[in-house]
């Protein structure tokens, strides 16, 4: 891996126990094997992920997290990615427990937070649509209040962990057209869950339609529109980190294969178009890195003016660069990549899948073109 992304000694130390933990409780025949239960995951991983103090990473101890940073949060994603871990992290520690830490009041978000970060509890969080990453999005679920109760009404759009979440995380557009952020709970009444076939079958998802669900609002009554626009930022900060982590485990098993794979009187890899064509996806992979860390610093920093365009830009790259490592490791793997026995269909499914979700390249570009008035 040659980047100028440096880490400090325990930085290091963060991702090295996260690969080893990682590698270790999801070898490529457990992916499998997982991806055809219901959940994806299992709880007993679950808790040993929430026990490692991973769910809390990025959050101050005030919040009962453990004080580091998106970028130490990344770290543990990047190294997710590589296993193509399954689990409600990005769901429930990244999307619904940032919602939970940045746009809710301390005295009705403190407590579902503290279950979320110790494990008792997962959540997700539902932004409308197929979490676009923009504030607006909450117009698709409906709020209305009457006297102390609000209902909730319309469509949740796709939405990671639904079936598997205990609580949703919903935002919703008031009567007075000012977004809310709202607690639901997933047994309530009134809540349908859809299903599609869906490409990426290690990752669960599923449509999520309100109709007069009773909820509890979790916000100050102030519009929540700019909290979640950077709560939203950070989960595009996360996935791409994620996806960082896939395109480089793609490379590693392409480079690995090329120097296996004999013709002619030796190993493939050691023709030059395809050293090539190797390069062209290092660059990619490192580019994605190099704008997710710029991104989670910024963050980190409190530079929140950049971290719109900065996550944009690591979104951006990252699901450019994961779609082409992952379809350039199966044309390189030759005929064996493309059947359904070769890890590598499941990474290029993943990146497939990850390319919309929390907004996709071309939204993101688009983003960056208005940011920047060109």
């Amino acid at each position: 891996m040659t980047t100028t992304v440096k880490l400090n000694p325990e930085q290091e130390e963060i991702r090295s126990v996260a690969r080893g933990f990682l590698n270790a409780r999801f070898p490529a025949e457990r992916v499998r094997e997982l991806m055809r239960t219901g959940t994806g995951f299992e709880e007993s991983s679950w808790k040993e992920i929430a026990d490692l103090g991973w769910t809390g990473i990025a959050l101050p101890e005030e919040r009962g997290g453990a004080g580091y940073g998106v970028v130490e949060r990344c770290l543990l994603l990047e190294e997710m990615g590589r296993v193509l871990y399954g689990g409600p992290y990005l769901s429930s520690a990244v999307l619904a427990a940032d919602a939970l830490a940045l746009a809710a009041t301390e005295a009705d978000g403190t407590e579902l937070l503290e279950a979320i970060l110790d494990g008792s509890t997962r959540a997700t969080l539902v932004a409308a649509g197929d979490l676009l990453g923009e504030a607006d999005q909450a117009g698709a679920v409906r709020a209305a209040q009457a006297g102390e109760e609000y209902r909730l009404s319309g469509s949740g759009g796709l939405t990671l962990d639904a079936e598997t979440a205990q609580i949703l995380i919903v935002l919703a557009e008031l009567e007075d057209g000012r977004s809310g952020l709202f607690a639901v709970d997933s047994s309530a009444p009134g809540i349908a869950l859809g299903h599609g076939a869906m490409i990426d079958e290690t990752r669960k998802t599923a449509f999520v339609e309100f109709d007069d669900v009773p909820a509890r609002r979790l916000d100050d009554g102030a519009d929540t529109a700019a909290a979640m626009a950077h709560v939203l930022d950070r989960g595009a900060i996360a996935l791409a980190a994620e996806m960082v982590g896939g395109a480089q485990k793609a490379i590693d098993m392409t480079v690995a294969y090329l120097k296996e794979r004999e013709q002619f009187g030796g190993p493939i890899g050691r023709f030059q178009a395809l050293k090539h064509r190797l390069a062209d996806i290092a660059v990619a992979i490192d580019a994605a890195r190099e704008g997710v860390y710029s991104a989670a610093d910024a963050v980190d920093s409190g530079e929140l003016d950049h971290v719109p365009l900065a996550a944009a830009a690591a979104k951006s790259a990252a699901g450019d660069g994961y779609c082409l490592a992952t379809a350039e490791a199966i044309q390189l793997h030759g005929g064996i990549g493309f059947t359904e026995e070769h890890d590598i269909g499941l990474y290029y499914k993943r990146a497939l899948s990850g390319q919309p979700m929390l907004g996709s390249s071309v939204d993101h570009r688009e983003r960056i073109a208005v940011g920047l008035d060109v």
